[in-house]
C-alpha cells in the first residue's frame, strides 16, 4: 500500500510568461507583447491578438498567457494608443481611411517581428484591419476570428447615436468611461476589473487627451470603408469565425450575421458564427473557457488546412 504523501499533487498548466517588447515601425515605436516561445513551438501556428482601438495589449494579457503554453502569441498597441509612444498620426498626410492605414502598419510590424504566417484575433476596428490584411497578403494568412466585428451592417437608431459619439471628441470627453464600462460589459470576473481599473489609470495620464483625438479620428474616417471590406471579406479563403457577446452594446446581432455571410460569400469555406452569453464586447473577459475552446479550434482548423497549403511571401 503506497502511503498517501507517494501521491503528486495534480500539476497546474504552467504559466508562460508574456512580455513587453518595443518594436520600431516606420520611425514610432510600438508597444509589442510576445512570449519566450521554446524552438518546439515554432512548428505552430502563431496567433497574433490585434485588439480593438481605444483598448492596450494587457487588456488581451489573460487571453495571451493561456495560449501561450501552446503557439507563439503577439499582441501590439496600435499607433497613438498606451505605450506606443511616438507613434506619429499619418492620417494627415494621406487620404487613405484609417483601418487601410493600421493594415499597412499591421504588415510592416509582422515583416520586423519575422513572422511568416499567423492566425489573426481582432476585436472591433481591428477586424476590418486584419481582413484588409488577410486581402493584401492571402499566403501569410492562416485564420481569422473576428470578435465584434465592425464596419458590416448600418445598423439602427442606436447604432447611429453610438456611432456618432464614438466620432465625437468632445462627447468621449464626457462619456469614455461610461463607453468603456458598456463595452466591457458584466465585470463579473477579476480580469474584467482590472481591464476597468486600467482605463481608469490611463485617462489619468498626459497622453490621454491625443490618444482619444485619435481614436475619434480614426471612428470618422472609418465611414467610407464598409462597402470595400464586405468585398474584401467575401474573397478570403481561409478558416474564419466570428464571435460576439450576447451584451455587446456596440456590434449588434445584424451586423454579426452580416459579417459571417460575408466571409462565407463567393464560394469560400463557412464561417463559423458563435455568440457567447453573458458577454460583452471583450467576451473572453466573462466567458473563457468557451472563448479559448473556439479559438483553439480555430487554430487548430488553420494549422491543418496551412498543411496543404505552401508558405510563400
Amino acid at each position: 500500500m503506497s502511503d498517501a504523501s507517494d501521491t503528486a499533487p495534480e500539476e497546474k498548466p504552467r504559466l508562460v510568461e508574456v512580455k513587453e517588447r518595443a518594436v520600431v515601425v516606420g520611425g514610432a515605436r510600438l508597444a509589442t507583447a510576445m512570449n519566450d516561445a521554446p524552438r518546439a513551438l515554432y512548428a505552430r501556428a502563431p496567433l497574433v491578438v490585434l485588439p480593438d482601438i481605444g483598448f492596450v495589449w494587457q487588456d488581451y494579457l489573460s487571453l495571451l498567457e493561456r495560449h501561450a503554453t501552446q503557439r507563439r502569441v503577439f499582441a501590439l498597441d496600435w499607433p497613438g494608443f498606451g505605450s506606443s509612444k511616438g507613434a506619429a498620426d499619418q492620417r494627415d498626410q494621406s487620404a487613405l481611411p484609417g483601418d487601410e492605414l493600421l493594415a499597412q502598419t499591421l504588415a510592416v510590424w509582422m515583416d520586423s517581428l519575422g513572422i511568416g504566417r499567423a492566425v489573426f484575433l481582432s476585436t472591433g476596428v481591428s477586424g476590418m484591419v486584419a481582413i484588409r490584411y488577410a486581402a493584401a497578403h492571402p499566403r501569410r494568412t492562416l485564420g481569422l476570428a473576428l470578435v465584434a466585428p465592425v464596419g458590416f451592417h448600418p445598423g439602427g437608431v442606436i447604432s447611429w447615436l453610438g456611432m456618432r459619439i464614438l466620432r465625437t471628441p468632445l462627447l468621449m470627453r464626457r462619456l469614455d468611461g461610461y463607453v468603456t464600462s458598456l463595452l466591457v460589459g458584466p465585470a463579473v470576473t477579476a480580469e474584467a476589473e482590472r481591464v476597468l481599473e486600467r482605463h481608469r489609470r490611463l485617462r489619468l495620464e498626459p497622453g490621454y487627451a491625443a490618444s482619444l483625438q485619435t481614436f475619434t479620428s480614426l471612428w470618422s474616417s472609418l465611414q467610407t470603408s464598409h462597402q470595400d471590406i464586405t468585398r474584401l471579406a467575401q474573397t478570403l479563403r481561409v478558416p474564419t469565425m466570428v464571435l460576439r457577446g450576447a451584451l455587446d452594446p456596440l456590434v449588434t446581432d445584424a451586423e454579426a450575421r452580416q459579417a459571417a455571410a460575408a466571409l462565407s460569400g463567393l464560394g469560400g469555406r463557412g464561417t463559423l458564427s458563435i455568440t457567447l452569453p453573458e458577454a460583452g464586447h471583450l467576451p473572453f473577459l466573462q466567458q473563457q473557457e468557451r472563448f479559448d475552446q473556439a479559438i483553439s479550434g480555430l487554430v487548430e482548423t488553420a494549422e491543418v488546412v496551412a498543411l496543404d497549403t505552401p508558405e510563400q511571401p
